[in-house]
């Protein structure tokens, strides 16, 4: 999920929508990746996504960073379109996944931009739609989202009907329009009983699982971010070693197949084992962060290709 900056607006009309949508839906297929749910508002998004073989942070990247140049264009606008770096949460419960996808394809109605369940059907930046209707939209993995609904087509969406038309009408009852996702879930009362019931709770807002769950999640970060200390120059003496190519080389800027291809792990490895910001390459190797970005890529398969691990 992600706000325009100051709350500003992210799309003005349909052609935005569309430049993110399709953005969205071409590294959803790079990555590997599968969208459970999704929506688009005026100045905001959220998407609910089972994670692919590449990072999260890559899709969203290049997604948010291309679609913010063309809107500047497109807008002749200058500066930051996006409030900060997307927020994310990880989720685990099949109970939470319960939750979270209604509340993504109902924001447009708690939002009152369509009036009811027929106008949400007919709105097109949300994946209600497709999950509905089978009509394919380029991001939702619609097989994805209904089999946690049910094992025929029809039995899935009957039951996501279901929830969504409860869902709806807990929102009109109770005045759940505004706040936030977490604020949301800690709002539902009965549902969090139930949860502690059977010794399930909210343990980490950056995470919805069991305490057990969350304490992994956590600890796993904490030893990767160990694991991942490495300093740049550290990353420079390993890529020196492996290719054959001297450190001076690797920096300065040419077309030299060799060079370029170490330049290219460089960059990946930087960001992957030393944490390294697009902003401090570009001023060490004096090009921009796309340039940054489309080297990784590249360095990536490099040095899969050649077995480099530091």
């Amino acid at each position: 999920m992600s706000r325009g900056i100051e709350r500003g607006s992210i799309f003005l009309g349909e052609d935005d929508y569309l430049d993110f949508q399709k953005r969205i839906g071409v590294w959803l297929n790079k990555s590997g990746a599968k969208c459970l749910a999704w929506s688009l508002m005026p100045n905001h998004f959220h998407f609910l996504v089972l994670r692919g073989e590449r990072p999260l942070s890559e899709l969203m990247h290049h997604a948010m960073t291309g679609y913010a140049i063309n809107f500047n264009l497109r807008h002749r606008r200058a500066g930051h379109l996006f409030q900060n770096r997307y927020k994310a949460i990880i989720c685990d419960l099949e109970e939470y996944f319960l939750e979270v996808a209604p509340y993504i394809h109902l924001n447009p109605l708690r939002a009152r931009l369509v009036q009811d369940l027929d106008g949400l059907a007919a709105y097109k930046w949300c994946g209600h739609s497709a999950a509905i209707n089978g009509v394919e939209d380029g991001i939702l993995n619609r097989d994805s989202l209904l089999c946690h609904f049910g094992g025929s087509d029809g039995e899935a969406v009957a039951k996501y009907m279901q929830v969504m038309r409860a869902k709806a009408e807990e929102m009109r009852l109770k005045d759940l329009s505004g706040g936030g996702l977490l604020r949301s879930l800690n709002g539902k009362r009965a549902v969090l009983k139930a949860f502690r019931a059977r010794g399930k709770v909210l343990s980490d807002q950056r995470i919805l699982g069991e305490g057990d769950f969350v304490a992994a999640v956590l600890r796993a970060a904490g030893e990767a971010m160990q694991k991942v200390k490495k300093s740049r120059a550290e990353v420079l003496a390993a890529v020196e070693t492996a290719t054959g190519i001297a450190r001076e080389d690797i920096l300065r800027r040419t077309r030299e197949r060799g060079p370029a291809s170490a330049r290219a792990i460089y960059c990946y490895l930087c960001r992957e084992a030393a944490g390294g910001s697009a902003v401090e390459l570009t001023g060490e190797l004096g090009i921009t962060q796309s340039a940054v970005s489309k080297l990784a890529s590249k360095g990536r398969i490099l040095a899969e290709r050649m077995k480099i691990v530091i």
